[in-house]
């Protein structure tokens, strides 16, 4: 057969291609396509399916050549052929066997011409328009593995049980609701496992598919020939997200363990339920999500083009932006014009809590979405009124900003600045499943280890830190003998109405507690210690070596720091000594910038300061004493 060769599409008609896929009951007969062209602007174009799937390897552990971008098998297109990868072969083999229609399809690799960067450009604009005026989307997980038929079942069982609890979850006996369910599924650790094991397959790891997934109007998820609705699958990691939260074993003699060790392993799985509701179901009471939120989801994700991270983002959010895909510039150029244009848009700085220095950076104040990046930013407001602001370290102060002509440089005014003068040890965890195992309650901790135990990074950098604080309090305390941890409670805080001891448990937790939320359908929400009523909050148990959930959003990838002038904090990982913690206007939370020879700074990132989050340090620029010109590389 002759090769195939595209006809070109007419964006201003926004036409996309589609294939037909020949139905037939033998799975080894040839594939057979047939490809055409509609129009989106047409209301009444046919209608079609789209299609969710990786290209490469769609299930951990598989062979190699599952990823091969060169492994390819050849079907028939319009009569041509044409190659496709191994695992979109496998998708259409057993979809025609499952489809009950004759729908057309519309396939990325197919259905957009990769090796025309205009038409990619094009089409890439119409991706969120393709999903949403699908008839309903196939998401491929990719061929049925061991468990995979009981866990799409059991997902299943699960949503009805679920539902059938419905109005109690609404009321105020939520708990007992939790455990009819659980008792209902049952907790048996081969089904939940085999959950575990579909919704932490590839799909759920790639940056396309979180967009693909939210704005499709419905979708089936195919693995192998077994299917689940996405309805029913959110509906199962909405309650896995509840029982967590909750920790229903306290509840009931039902243990909810076996779940709530598979919940917190299920990190993208989770990521795509928190852009479900806000953007399926919004509601005035509840968070939406803006650009920054989609861009944090999406940064954790993987994508075969890099660009794609914020391409992808862009899709998931309604509201309107002047991004405009284009695959001629490079990654560098695409993220450094993206960050400018963001903060011009939007003239705020919040972008650059994005940001986390490394040698790889074209300029420190855009953020690297190539770069993986685990850590929490610091929750400036609150999860469920985001009119409550957290902290506000240059007291609502607009932004002032100016780009150089090139793009090369980004100046800001600072108000405050003080060199870092020691920096604790950093904290390693070897996987993120040990992060999570080691900062979660202790009561689900296995086998009840504390979490030195299951890390043994943490005593000893805990230790580390503590140290610090001592040596602290000896230099702030010249006359005190024997000054050791425990009585750090007798040197007060010159910076905020603490004593030492307390300002170090405020850190470790950068002041935020979660607390209850008078409504029980919604989940705990972000306090300053500092500014309620209990404030006697300890972060970690020092006797038991528990530590607590704010811990770990406050603590990773940060490490503890203390200044020329007596502040304390938690800095990003890469912070050190000789940086400059600073507050610019219009910065929410300070900053740490590092000198360069030019007299130039880079962008280190975020940072708490116990003492300089509510304003403190706009007192010297009001009077008119203070004020520096910061010039980023």
């Amino acid at each position: 057969m002759p090769a195939f060769e595209y006809e070109k599409l007419d964006p201003k008609l926004s036409e996309i291609r589609l294939v037909r896929l020949s139905l037939t009951d033998v799975f080894t007969d040839a594939i057979d396509l047939e490809i055409f062209r509609i129009s989106l602007s047409d209301l009444n174009h046919e209608p079609y399916v789209p299609l969710s799937y990786t290209w490469g390897m769609p299930w951990h552990g598989m062979s190699p050549a599952w990823g091969d971008p060169t492994r390819t098998s050849t079907v028939s297109l319009n009569g041509q052929s044409y190659e496709i990868r191994l695992n979109l072969e496998s998708a259409l083999r057993h979809i025609r066997g499952v489809k009950k229609n004759d729908l057309p399809l519309w396939i990325d690799a197919i259905c957009v011409d990769q090796t025309n960067k205009l038409e990619r450009n094009s089409q890439v604009r119409l991706m969120r328009q393709i999903y949403e005026g699908g008839s309903y989307t196939i998401i491929w997980l990719g061929p049925a593995q061991e468990g995979s038929k009981l866990a799409l079942y059991k997902i299943e069982e699960v949503a009805i049980a679920r539902r059938e609890q419905f109005f109690a979850l609404l009321e105020k006996d939520r708990r007992a609701g939790l455990v009819a369910i659980i008792e209902a599924v049952g907790t048996d650790s081969e089904c939940w496992l085999a959950i575990r094991q579909v919704l932490s397959c590839v799909w759920w790891s790639r940056a396309w598919v979180f967009q693909e997934a939210v704005v499709s109007s419905h979708a089936v998820l195919l693995c192998g020939a077994d299917s689940a609705s996405i309805f029913d699958v959110m509906e199962t990691l909405t309650l896995m997200s509840d029982i967590a939260t909750e920790q229903v074993d306290n509840a009931s003699h039902v243990t909810g363990s076996e779940i709530v060790n598979q919940a917190w392993i299920l990190e993208h799985a989770m990521s795509l339920l928190m852009l479900w509701g806000p953007y399926r179901e919004p509601s005035p009471n509840a968070p939406t999500i803006d650009l920054r939120d989609a861009l944090f989801l999406v940064r954790k994700l993987d994508a075969t083009d890099p660009r794609d991270k914020i391409y992808a983002a862009l899709g998931l959010v309604k509201e309107g932006s002047n991004v405009i895909p284009d695959y001629d510039n490079e990654v560098a150029e695409v993220y450094r014009s993206f960050a400018r244009q963001y903060i011009e848009e939007h003239k705020t700085l919040d972008l650059l809590e994005e940001c986390s220095l490394s040698a790889d950076d074209i300029v420190s104040w855009a953020p690297n979405y190539s770069r993986k990046v685990y850590g929490h930013i610091l929750e400036k407001h609150n999860v469920r009124d985001r009119s409550i602001r957290l902290y506000n370290a240059s007291r609502g102060k607009p932004a002032q900003f100016r780009f150089s002509d090139n793009s090369t440089t980004l100046t800001l005014i600072g108000c405050y600045s003080d060199p870092i003068k020691a920096v604790g040890t950093k904290w390693k965890f070897s996987t993120p499943i040990d992060m999570l195992d080691a900062t979660y309650n202790k009561q689900n901790l296995p086998s009840g280890r504390s979490p030195s135990e299951i890390n043994p990074t943490l005593g000893p950098t805990l230790a580390q830190w503590k140290e610090l604080m001592v040596n602290y309090g000896r230099n702030r305390a010249p006359g005190k003998r024997d000054v050791s941890y425990e009585n750090l409670t007798q040197i007060r805080y010159v910076h905020a109405n603490d004593d030492l001891k307390s300002a170090f448990d405020k850190t470790l937790c950068a002041d935020i507690k979660w607390v209850p939320d008078i409504d029980p359908m919604r989940l705990a929400r972000h306090a300053r210690i500092s500014t309620g009523e209990d404030v006697a909050f300890e972060p970690i148990d020092w006797q038991t070596g528990e530590v607590k959930a704010e811990f770990k959003f406050a603590m990773k990838e940060r490490i503890f720091f203390i200044t020329r002038n007596g502040y304390i904090g938690l800095a990003p990982e890469a912070a050190q000594e000789g940086d400059v913690v600073c507050v610019v206007l219009g910065g929410e939370v300070p900053y740490v910038i590092r000198p360069k020879k030019n007299g130039h700074y880079l962008f280190v990132g975020e940072c708490y300061v116990h003492g300089l989050m509510d304003g403190q340090a706009l007192q010297g620029y009001e009077e008119g004493n203070l004020e520096m010109q910061i010039i980023l590389d």
